[in-house]
């Protein structure tokens, strides 16, 4: 593959857009050379970030969650998944160990374990989270 493709999804932030997510993920990555594991450990990865957002950005549970895949020329591809939501303590975040968090803590956990270059820091705009990763696809 030659240059950068980016794509930006909005969904509902609901559990049944979950797989809509995934397949996008799964489109994008097709069009390098990818590995099977690292597109296995990418799926899994954007599946829990965007089910957060679905379980903690919105008390009501109305609002979006934005996803956008970027693969570069180097078959990498990062993952930024953003919302308008109340967000979380991000330097608490960062002290999270494995060993103490229950099953609502496991999907950061899960997404620092299959990729690289995990961020969480405020959207560009201001108002809410953004999470982003990146992994290779080849192995």
């Amino acid at each position: 593959m030659t240059g950068e493709t980016s794509v930006t999804l909005v969904l509902p932030a609901q559990p049944e857009y979950l797989l809509v997510a995934r397949l996008a993920l799964t489109g994008v990555a097709r069009l390098a050379e990818s590995d099977e594991e690292a597109l296995a450990d990418l799926r899994l990865a954007v599946t829990e970030a965007a089910a957060n957002v679905c379980r903690h950005a919105y008390a009501d549970g109305a609002g979006d969650v934005t996803i956008t895949l970027v693969l570069s020329a180097d078959d990498r591809l990062e993952v930024v998944v953003e919302d308008d939501g109340i967000g979380f303590d991000r330097e608490g975040v960062a002290e999270w160990q494995p060993d103490e968090l229950g099953e609502d803590g496991m999907g950061l956990a899960i997404i620092r374990a299959v990729a690289a270059d995990v961020d969480i820091g405020p959207r560009a705009s201001g108002s809410g989270p953004r999470l982003r990763f990146s992994r290779s696809l080849r192995s």
